[in-house]
C-alpha cells in the first residue's frame, strides 16, 4: 500500500528536522504505543496496539533512520511482526521551506502479510490513513506549541 501527502507546520525546517529525527520525540506521535525502546540515535523499537475490525492485538516494530540529510530529508525503514502477521514500512520525509514554516512532503510504502493482510485492503487503508492523520496532527501540535489556528 502506497500513501503520500504533504502538510505545512508553523516551525522552521531545522526545528522540524530535529524533532522528527529524535526517536524520543517522534515516537510520542505514534498512536497507541505501549512500549518504546531507544537503541541509539537512529534505531528504536516500538510495541503498539492495533485494531482492524475484529482483529486486535499488538505489533512489535523495529525502526531505523536509514538516510538522514539535515535539514531536508529523512528515510525511515521499519520491520515488525505480531498477530500472526508481518509489516514492512519505508517512509520518506522531505522538508521544504514554506511561508511561515515548513512543508513536510511524505510518502510511505507499507507491506503487510499474514492474518492482518487477510482483513482486506480497504479496512487496512482507512485505518492506516486515520493513524497517519493522528501523527500529522500531533506533529503540528508539538511544533506549534499547542496553538490551534482560528478560522
Amino acid at each position: 500500500m502506497k500513501l503520500a501527502d504533504k502538510f505545512t507546520v508553523a516551525a522552521d525546517r531545522e526545528t522540524v528536522f530535529k524533532f522528527i529525527t529524535n526517536p524520543d520525540s517522534f515516537t510520542k506521535l505514534i498512536p497507541d504505543v505501549q512500549k518504546y525502546e531507544k537503541i541509539d540515535e537512529r534505531n528504536f523499537k516500538v510495541v503498539f496496539k492495533i485494531g482492524l475490525g475484529m482483529i486486535k492485538g499488538t505489533l512489535n516494530m523495529a525502526f531505523k533512520m536509514e538516510e538522514v540529510n539535515a535539514p531536508e530529508y529523512v528515510k525511515v525503514v521499519g520491520h515488525g511482526s505480531g498477530m500472526q502477521s508481518t509489516a514492512d514500512l519505508v517512509l520518506n520525509l522531505k522538508l521544504l521551506p514554506a511561508d511561515g514554516g515548513t512543508e513536510v512532503a511524505w510518502d510511505a510504502d507499507v507491506v503487510v502479510g499474514g492474518m492482518v493482510a487477510s482483513v482486506g485492503s480497504r479496512l487496512m487503508e482507512s485505518t492506516t490513513k486515520s493513524k497517519v492523520r493522528e501523527i500529522v496532527e500531533g506533529l503540528k501540535r508539538e511544533l506549534e506549541g499547542g496553538k490551534k489556528k482560528k478560522k
